[in-house]
């Protein structure tokens, strides 16, 4: 960043490859990410002035910046303040954060291996500062190597029935799409273990700790076999008491005068919940969510506090000089014609150039065929969701290409939705509550009949979609593909996924995207004014598609 103008953003899993940035004891988490910023901004490491984090970052780190200036600030304090920097006018924000765990706050006097952590925290942002209203906190272990356990915590209970019905504890995105097909009918049995208290301290208690929830749910799934049905149940119990435990927190800010609600924190991810909150809270106030809410925006919100406690008032924060929103969401930088051509040469004679396609037009045309085609497009994204930097992009008009996208070419659940990305100005013609229209894909809208019957390959079973939306302000390649494929078909929606295969982070580079691209079994890949289709015209991936089928 050079003054309040952010230049550049990566999350280092981009970098090497391995999803939620895990690394290796002999690698450092941060470099590779560092020096690509450095990179791109020409700079080394000694122009830095100062190096903004949380407090919650690992001793290796700390060790490695030993030499340099840092200043830390509490997790989810940094959580809330890069909700607000994304705020175009100087607005009364309250904002709620809640994830797995945040920064200690304290010890248990009574047991000196256990202490506190935050796992709610509400905050009333304004021009001239902010305050935090107050704080749940959950007890847990004093750990640095192993998983550490939290209560209270609506993060934490996800990543345990997550992991209890069979999935990685991270993967709490495949339970959310899960719960659709669910019925809440153990919500009983698991408020067994949880209360909701009428102060913001005691919001929200959960005993994931106490052996016997985990005997409780253990035995729900032996009773049923463990089968489909009893882990879609309670999926949808886990998901209704999450929608619960929003609404309940949000009404904290009843009291208080804002014009906006912010949600942060990993669990602002959920996005079934956040539309559940936008249509069931009586706060009457726009809901907003950063693309970034979860800890890759931990950086960004230290910088805004580093920028106020310098100056003492918020700093109004630019994108390589253009307002935040909806820019900083694709914060990568740009790969020159010379890196994207050594590339290509490295992946010969197994690609071939189609000159034929060129610009998003052309694109359409090939889309408009049945073809589903990785999408490289300028700066990547920052945060979880593909929004037309990294995507993989398809005809929504048959269901059949949503079972090739999940069963073929990313190998994931068949019950796992795909998002519709369309024009802001079309949401209200496929889409209900545009309430619900959100440029990050952060909330979940009702289809109208239009939708299902034009474009059934991205609703749910639950009659929703994850909706992306792009504004008249918003990328021009994508404005123009979206008209172009709506002249071709009359629809005005395109499938838009993640361009990444299974269990590996969205790609990139463009070494990353031509990799992915033959490894998936895509049909073409678009590289940035180029496109590329396999030279081997024996594809490991055939599922014959009608493209007007429904």
């Amino acid at each position: 960043m050079v003054g309040a103008d952010v230049r550049v953003a990566i999350e280092q899993e981009r970098l090497t490859r391995r999803k939620r940035g895990a690394w290796l004891w002999y690698e450092s988490p941060i470099m590779k990410a560092i020096n690509y910023c450095l990179t791109e901004e020409q700079k080394s490491i000694d122009d830095v002035c100062v190096f903004v984090s949380s407090d919650i970052m690992p001793r290796r780190v700390t060790h490695e910046l030993r030499d340099y200036s840092v200043r830390l600030y509490q997790h989810h304090l940094c959580h809330a303040a890069s909700a607000y920097m994304m705020l175009e006018s100087p607005l009364r924000a309250g904002i709620l954060v809640y994830d797995g765990y945040g920064s200690p706050t304290g010890r248990d006097e009574t047991h000196p291996d256990r202490n506190t952590r935050e796992t709610f925290s509400l905050f009333v942002f304004g021009p001239t500062g902010y305050k935090c209203i107050g704080q749940n906190v959950g007890l847990g272990f004093i750990e640095d190597d192993f998983p550490t356990s939290i209560t209270n915590s609506v993060g934490m209970l996800w990543e345990m029935i997550t992991s209890l019905i069979g999935y990685h504890p991270n993967d709490c995105g495949k339970t959310m799409g899960l719960s659709s097909y669910g019925v809440p009918r153990y919500v009983g049995h698991l408020e067994e273990f949880i209360t909701y208290g009428n102060e913001i301290a005691t919001c929200f208690r959960c005993a994931t700790d106490d052996p016997a929830m985990v005997e409780m749910i253990e035995g729900l799934l032996l009773n049923g076999k463990g089968n489909f049905a009893v882990r879609a149940d309670l999926a949808a119990s886990l998901q209704a008491i999450t929608n619960k435990t929003l609404l309940h927190c949000a009404g904290f800010f009843c009291d208080y005068s804002i014009d906006v609600l912010c949600l942060s924190g990993g669990c602002a991810l959920n996005t079934v919940a956040n539309s559940f909150l936008v249509e069931n809270s009586n706060l009457n106030v726009p809901i907003m969510i950063p693309p970034y809410c979860g800890d890759s925006g931990i950086a960004l919100g230290a910088l805004w506090l580093e920028q106020f406690h310098r100056s003492g008032s918020s700093a109004k924060f630019t994108f390589r000089g253009r307002p935040l929103s909806p820019a900083i969401s694709r914060p990568g930088r740009a790969y020159a014609e010379s890196e994207r051509q050594s590339a290509v040469h490295q992946f010969y004679p197994h690609i071939a150039l189609d000159a034929s396609i060129t610009t998003a037009t052309d694109l359409a045309n090939v889309i408009a065929k049945g073809a589903i085609v990785g999408l490289f497009n300028k700066g990547s994204e920052i945060g979880p969701r593909a929004l037309g930097g990294r995507s993989i992009i398809g005809d929504p008009r048959s269901a059949m290409t949503r079972e090739k996208i999940n069963r073929l070419i990313k190998g994931r659940e068949p019950y796992r939705p795909l998002a519709p990305v369309v024009l802001k100005s079309k949401y209200d013609e496929y889409f209900l509550d545009n309430r619900n229209a959100d440029p990050f894909m952060l909330k979940i809208a009702k289809v109208r009949e239009s939708c299902s019957r034009l474009a059934p390959a991205v609703v749910h079973v639950d009659g929703t979609a994850r909706v992306q939306v792009i504004p008249s302000d918003g990328d021009p390649f994508l404005i123009e593909l979206l008209h172009a494929f709506e002249e071709l078909t009359g629809v005005g929606i395109l499938i838009n996924t993640s361009f990444n295969r299974r269990e590996e982070p969205i790609v990139e580079s463009p070494v990353d995207a031509l990799d992915a691209f033959l490894g998936m079994g895509l049909d073409g890949l678009y590289l940035d004014g180029e496109f590329y289709r396999p030279a081997d015209s024996t594809r490991p991936n055939t599922l014959r598609i009608d493209p007007i089928a429904s």
